[in-house]
């Protein structure tokens, strides 16, 4: 029985390389027993990916309250808004219901929680009046911008690893080609006017992003696999569920300084040693461009 539960668990998770340790071992989890709960309800992988953003939401309404209590339930909230996070694409798979739709409102919910959590956190700051080397706002906002330059280079380390190492996961090309379809398939004979928007915008940013990005590259799979699967991992260090953690962590205890200082200083250390050491791998088993 727990074979099987266990075979099921690792069906509908994402591969392992590319898991980070909180999701493994904490957040996904969780969520498997919500989706085995889901899955015999109408509940639609979207709707969670909904449910996700009202948490994160919620989340930062408590932050921007800058009381103890506050900062308490907003941290029980992102860690809450994470595990939904993980269920909807659960979910999806386990339902066989995944979209390219699907896949882009996912992407929202990072995009979205963030901006609440870390507007919550500025507020809330501000009203502790607690005395740092810069106004608290600001240290936010520096928290912020980094944790967008975070996300933005683990999630391309990651694709690219789907890309080369796995083979699961399209290039720029194929995923512009793919969404292109999307936008023609009838949808029982009614047009759906904000899938459309949605999809289209998301559209521009690819076509955006492709023009400004360097040629796409091949290498060899198997020493891409050998040589990136322990990078990764490294750069699996700085991604989202061991930020949300290290967050709610310092919450409970009261101390959101603790926060800023990982992503401020540790985090973006982090980054200054990953991006050579990783330049120079990438060019030992580079093989031709696209």
């Amino acid at each position: 029985m727990l074979k099987k539960l266990f075979r099921e668990y690792l069906s509908i998770i994402k591969p392992l390389p590319i898991e980070g340790v909180p999701d493994l071992v904490l957040f996904r989890p969780i969520a498997f027993v919500l989706v085995k709960i889901l899955r015999y309800v109408p509940v639609t992988p979207n709707q969670i990916s909904m449910s996700a953003i009202l948490t994160g939401v919620g989340a930062g309404i408590y932050f921007a309250t800058g009381t103890q209590k506050g900062l308490i339930n907003g941290g029980i909230l992102c860690l809450c808004a994470v595990v939904l996070d993980c269920a909807d694409g659960m979910l999806a798979r386990l339902k066989n219901q995944g979209s390219p739709l699907g896949r882009i409102i996912d992407g929202i919910v990072d995009y979205a929680n963030g901006i609440a959590i870390f507007t919550g956190l500025a507020i809330g700051l501000t009203k502790m009046s607690r005395h740092y080397f810069l106004p608290a706002w600001i240290l936010v906002l520096i928290a912020g911008i980094s944790v967008i330059f975070h996300s933005i280079l683990v999630d391309y380390y990651r694709q690219q690893f789907c890309i080369q190492a796995l083979g699961i996961r399209h290039s720029s090309r194929e995923e512009i080609a793919e969404l292109s379809a999307e936008l023609v398939k009838p949808y029982r004979g009614k047009r759906q006017y904000i899938n459309e928007l949605i999809i289209n915008i998301y559209l521009y940013y690819c076509r955006f992003q492709r023009i400004n990005s360097p040629r796409e590259k091949h290498f060899d799979t198997n020493n891409y696999y050998r040589v990136n699967v322990y990078l990764l991992r490294l750069w699996l260090m700085i991604e989202q569920s061991l930020r949300v953690l290290i967050l709610a962590i310092a919450c409970f205890i009261y101390r959101p300084e603790i926060f800023l200082f990982y992503v401020i200083v540790l985090a973006n250390a982090w980054v200054l040693i990953m991006l050579p050491v990783q330049k120079i791998f990438d060019r030992r088993i580079k093989l031709h461009d696209a």
